[in-house]
């Protein structure tokens, strides 16, 4: 009876476990897992996370609601030869941000208080497009979509870059290939580099082709895109251009309070 009771027990456990790995494996991602948010970035762009490593690159949506018949056909055309190519891993973002025009905003109001005293119908006039523009700020109403496309690569995990179409073939290409975990840090960072930025090449050569405008982000921008996806809210009034304008990206760091002494040691 007691043996009985221990393998039903047994089962019990391993179907819970399995109900459990299979909702974990099935469950949708988060946004943090999704851009990566708990990963280090380089300067140049590249992001890793483990062994995860990433690049995303910003692309300008393109409108084809006036665009021809032939013209969206060309435009769909080298988008699947551009998907069917890419051997990597990718994730494809669209996003609707509000529109940034708060130092636009600070121009043209300075602009009008520059204004001759004489053009009183013409500053009376910007004056009413500035609170438009202003209550439209406030409110939250403009809004842009921005394209991102995600690469991402696994030195430890990816196969054989040699595939022959046979999966058996390929299982014995892998064993073959040098063994991945033995590659140092910087070894690993390097090739993953190396394969992200041939498939950024892909991406670029099909921009190109269809007049899309683009730019692979690098670590301020890679934590700004970050910071206004988690941040939807307060990314407008905390701005990240604020904190770049303050060199807090840069790589030589200068201490006020060194200069501060510097200064009290000088009148000294």
């Amino acid at each position: 009876m007691a043996g009985l009771f221990v393998v039903v027990l047994a089962l019990v456990a391993i179907y819970w476990f399995w109900i459990r790995s299979k909702r974990t494996f099935n469950r949708p991602l988060t946004v943090q897992e999704m851009i990566g948010a708990a990963s280090n970035v380089e300067w140049e762009g590249l992001a890793q996370n483990q062994n995860q490593y990433r690049l995303v690159v910003e692309v300008e949506p393109i409108n084809l609601d006036h665009a021809s018949v032939d013209e969206n056909k060309t435009v769909w055309i080298n988008f699947l030869s551009l998907i069917n190519t890419i051997s990597l891993p990718y994730k494809l973002i669209t996003q609707s941000q509000l529109f940034e025009m708060k130092d636009y905003m600070d121009d043209y109001q300075q602009s009008l208080q520059e204004l001759p005293e004489e053009y009183t119908l013409l500053k009376k006039s910007g004056e009413i497009v500035s609170d438009y523009l202003m209550d439209s700020m406030n409110q939250q109403s403009i809004r842009n979509h921005h394209g991102y496309i995600i690469f991402e690569y696994s030195p430890m995990t990816s196969g054989a870059s040699i595939q022959v179409g046979s999966s058996k073939l390929n299982g014995l290409l892998d064993k073959a290939a040098p063994r991945k975990e033995h590659l140092s840090v910087e070894e690993r960072s390097d090739l993953a580099m190396q394969m992200l930025e041939e498939a950024e090449e892909l991406l670029y050569g099909f921009c190109e082709q269809v007049g899309m405008r683009y730019q692979r982000l690098d670590k301020a921008g890679v934590w700004n895109y970050t910071y206004q996806t988690l941040q939807r809210e307060l990314a407008p009034q905390a701005r990240m251009i604020d904190a770049l304008h303050m060199d807090s990206f840069n790589r030589m760091k200068h201490s006020l309070t060194m200069i501060e002494i510097q200064s009290e040691s000088n009148l000294v």
